[in-house]
């Protein structure tokens, strides 16, 4: 079990890498990447963790989606908050402006790279089990890497860091799920702490694809086709989850 653990998590490092790399190359669409990514969000929230967190809340619908709102306004008061001292900070309305959007990208990337980290220890938990459990969430963890590998980067890209930043952040999201695999074999959480972790999380990403990205993405871009963008991340999320037969499995 731990080789193919190790196997199925280095498959995900290459899956977040090669999504991170296709964003990266296809910057001349920005507004269109954001979009797709906001969207990868979205759904990843309501498709995905959401309901894992149910599952392992007991079946507690109202229970995962209090801590959903705990990760969403956790997030928006840390974003805001920080970024008024980080605008004292600064000299210049410019810098501060910049600096909002560093700051932004700094805490999506960190809540990304430690989504990614518990995709590994649920990685872990779920081929510990066996059968087709195992599989699924093998599955979704490799999908969802490739996606998350854009995500980072479409955020990233709203935030206005630097490429070489970039690329160090798309190796941490891609890195992760691996020390998720090593912690899990070594140390699983217990269910319900994971199902609280998962609908924090998914508050988060809630955050990130409707306040930060989209509107990015719409000012980046201000043709039709990033409605259809974030429309395809959507639906391209939801498609994984149900080939996966996560979705309805619930």
């Amino acid at each position: 079990m731990t080789l193919t653990a190790l196997l199925v998590s280095a498959s995900a490092f290459v899956s977040a890498l090669a999504g991170g790399m296709l964003a990266l190359r296809a910057v001349a669409h920005v507004g269109l990447i954001i979009a797709v990514g906001a969207g990868i969000r979205i759904g990843a929230a309501y498709f995905d963790l959401i309901p894992e967190s149910v599952e392992h809340l007991g079946g507690s619908l109202d229970l995962a989606m209090l801590f959903t709102a705990v990760g969403f306004l956790a997030f928006y008061a840390i974003e805001k908050l920080t970024a008024l001292h980080v605008g004292h900070e600064t000299a210049t309305e410019l810098d501060h402006g910049e600096a909002s959007h560093r700051h932004i990208g700094f805490m999506g990337g960190v809540g990304m790279s430690f989504h990614s980290l518990l995709d590994g220890v649920a990685l872990a938990a779920g081929l510990s089990i066996g059968g087709g459990l195992g599989l699924v969430i093998a599955a979704v963890v490799i999908m969802h890497r490739f996606s998350d590998g854009i995500g980072i980067v479409s955020l990233l890209l709203a935030s206005r860091t630097p490429t070489r930043e970039i690329y160090r952040w798309v190796a941490l999201v891609a890195v992760a799920p691996v020390v998720g695999v090593i912690i899990g074999l070594l140390l699983p959480i217990p269910d319900g702490v994971l199902g609280g972790m998962l609908a924090v999380f998914a508050g988060f990403f809630l955050y990130i694809g409707a306040a930060e990205l989209l509107p990015e993405a719409h000012r980046s871009d201000r043709s039709r086709w990033v409605v259809v963008a974030t429309l395809v991340g959507v639906v391209a999320i939801y498609a994984f989850s149900a080939f996966a037969g996560v979705v309805g499995a619930h």
